[in-house]
């Protein structure tokens, strides 16, 4: 609760120093939208266990290819959907020091969870936004394989959100932000979300922006909740994590986007950096 009570505290003085909020605020013309295909990639030989200490573990690789969408249903109303329509994982074979098989290699391959929700716009003021948001966490992909490399949590999750945003137009400046509370079932634990973020556009066709991104558990979910080391869903799950992300246009309509996470203060994370590709069109 300490560390959460200073992310918390940083969160709100960068929010409080800047008059700023995160740019997802915004929402879309009626009719209008905003599409992503995106692949992720991670790959760690290392972990934080519970208790943020790195532990070594077999090679795990995550490989994520996504579907994000955004179509403004009114002016002030927004429909929202993010389907990692293909995630393949793999786990290396560990050996001990004479070459001997500890534990045999493993991969899976599917459809992940995925989340579905409305945001409406509240505020208007210049450039000013102030939206809400609720995302409905939907179960989709596979929590009983038998190798501990799944895709789902098998869990119907309720997050909330308060979404800020500003423009400095005529500037090409904006600041952002949010937080919310992700309300999880099947014995895993609450959790706190919150994000800052910062971006600058040149010559209409780059944007540059850095980001903040993080989750803090709650640990109120079941005491006897065992996590699968390297699973890409675990209980108690906190990280910070940040870095930069590019943009280039091709036109209004059109762009690619390339990014670098690093994670920090995690507890049941992957300890290794998270890099991102995409291609959008609105």
């Amino acid at each position: 609760m300490k560390r959460m009570t200073i992310y918390l505290g940083v969160f709100a003085l960068v929010l409080l120093s800047i008059n700023t909020a995160y740019s997802g605020a915004w929402t879309q013309k009626q009719g209008k939208g905003y599409y992503k295909i995106g692949f992720r990639y991670v790959r760690a030989d290392q972990y934080y266990d519970a208790n943020g200490n790195k532990v070594n573990i077999p090679t795990f690789a995550d490989y994520t290819t996504s579907f994000y969408g955004e179509f403004g249903l009114f002016d002030r109303v927004t429909l929202v959907a993010s389907v990692p329509f293909f995630k393949r994982l793999t786990r290396s074979e560990q050996v001990n020091a004479s070459g001997a098989v500890l534990s045999a290699g493993a991969a899976k391959s599917g459809i992940a969870d995925s989340e579905f929700g409305i945001r409406l716009g509240l505020v208007r003021a210049g450039g000013l936004v102030l939206s809400s948001e609720i995302l409905l966490g939907v179960p989709l992909g596979d929590n009983k394989q038998a190798n501990g490399l799944l895709t789902s949590d098998g869990e119907f999750n309720q997050l909330f959100k308060l979404q800020l945003g500003q423009s400095f137009y005529p500037l090409p400046i904006y600041f952002s932000g949010e937080a919310g509370f992700n309300r999880r079932s099947e014995d895993y634990s609450d959790e706190v979300h919150y994000a800052v973020e910062v971006g600058y556009s040149f010559n209409q066709k780059w944007l540059f922006a850095f980001k903040m991104r993080g989750i803090e558990s709650l640990k109120n979910g079941g005491s006897t909740f065992a996590n699968e080391v390297g699973s890409s869903f675990v209980n108690n799950l906190s990280y910070l994590s940040y870095g930069p992300e590019v943009s280039y246009f091709f036109n209004r309509n059109f762009g690619i986007t390339a990014g670098v996470e690093g994670t920090s203060l995690a507890e049941n994370a992957l300890s290794a950096p998270t890099f991102s590709f995409g291609v959008f069109f609105k």
